[in-house]
């Protein structure tokens, strides 16, 4: 499939699918999938068009145009009406500006467009929470479940004779893990690039390439901003810390400026860990190399860092409403009165870190597929028009 038969089409409430290829567009116009009020382009640099002025689609407009949705009415006693989801969605987005929030004008007030986010991110919700993408997430949670126990079996030690086992069964962990970050990014691309049920061998196609470019990435950006890091809270020993016999005014002024500026400087760069996570997007979509994907993340967030910043922290946020149920049947387990036996102390604590795991599941899942969405809709969306 070339990557030239893409095609963006934009809904009339604003949404923004990118179907696969010319003939799945047709197929989805066809059977009235697509409103015929929406538009289509092929690159984000082209203009939005309609469907009845484009080559590809204008006898598949004009045959639906001519044959408009059946209504059927089943008795005189049952007057239910059924109607094509086009006409539900014609008058969804006829209600929908019915709102006082409605008179403001996005494009002149130059307004965020948090309930468009808001859109997107449950739909985002929908798609994780399906069974493939759900087990993917459950197997994700035992890893970081594991995570947990390695590092308070205090393995990570220097003294500990199982440190070399314990640093190698964290890097199966991060190998699994970011394979499974590229098969669930894979599996919801699919499903919005084709507008259907992805399958699994589609998602596991390329896996390992995927999952090498997945790792390398992660280890630059993670070991630089870590590197940064550690290096803004070494500079306020070096510069706040003279001998004596050079002991003056000015270096504790300097030090305690240094250490000032570093903590803001530190706490900025914590949220780079949760930028990352569009990473595994860039790759699957751009079918690029770690390079390549870095270039296009560093020119994504000098472009969108707000509205980035903006999704990813909604994206949080919903997704500790969906993992909180879950974390409330496994408190019980962390109060005082929960007393086993003194010699199960230790299989009592690593299960409640392995269920800790588990109970983080569907946030792992929604987070990672969440991000595919906010990729999309920043790279090829409405919004990128602004």
């Amino acid at each position: 499939m070339s990557q030239l038969d893409f095609w963006y089409v934009r809904f009339p409430d604003g949404r923004v699918l990118r179907a696969a290829s010319t003939s799945i567009l047709r197929q989805e116009l066809s059977a009235r999938r697509i409103p015929l009020g929406s538009t289509v382009r092929r690159s984000p640099s082209d203009e939005w068009v309609s469907l009845e002025w484009t080559q590809e689609f204008a006898d598949v407009v004009e045959e639906l145009a001519s044959h408009p949705p059946v209504v059927e009415r089943q008795s005189a006693n049952n007057s239910s009406v059924r109607e094509s989801d086009s006409l539900r969605t014609t008058n969804a987005v006829s209600d929908h500006f019915a709102t006082v929030g409605s008179r403001l004008d996005p494009v002149r007030l130059h307004l965020i467009g948090v309930r468009g986010y808001l859109e997107e991110l449950l739909a985002a919700l929908d798609s994780a929470l399906v069974p493939k993408k759900l087990l993917l997430g459950f197997i994700a949670g035992l890893l970081l479940g594991t995570l947990f126990l390695l590092e308070r079996a205090g393995w990570f030690e220097h003294e500990s004779s199982w440190l070399a086992t314990a640093w190698s069964l964290c890097a199966i962990c991060m190998v699994l893990f970011a394979a499974l970050a590229g098969l669930i990014t894979r599996l919801t691309y699919v499903e919005l690039a084709r507008l259907r049920p992805a399958r699994w061998r589609e998602g596991l196609k390329g896996l390992g390439g995927l999952t090498l470019w997945i790792l390398v990435s992660k280890l630059i950006v993670w070991s630089a901003a870590g590197g940064l890091i550690v290096l803004l809270r070494w500079l306020p020993h070096w510069f706040g810390s003279p001998d004596e016999a050079t002991a003056n005014l000015s270096q504790p002024i300097l030090g305690g400026t240094v250490l000032v500026a570093g903590m803001v400087a530190e706490a900025l760069l914590y949220p780079v860990f949760c930028f990352w996570f569009l990473m595994p997007t860039m790759i699957v979509v751009e079918g690029c190399t770690a390079v390549g994907g870095l270039r296009q993340w560093v020119a994504l967030l000098r472009r969108h860092l707000g509205h980035v910043f903006l999704y990813q922290t909604l994206a949080i946020g919903l997704g500790v409403l969906v993992t909180a149920p879950f974390l409330l049947l496994i408190a019980p387990l962390y109060l005082p009165n929960f007393h086993p036996p003194e010699e199960l102390q230790e299989v009592a604590r690593s299960t409640r870190l392995v269920l800790l795991g588990l109970a983080s599941a569907p946030f792992l899942t929604y987070w990672i597929t969440s991000n595919v969405f906010i990729y999309l809709n920043l790279r090829y969306g409405a919004g990128n028009q602004r």
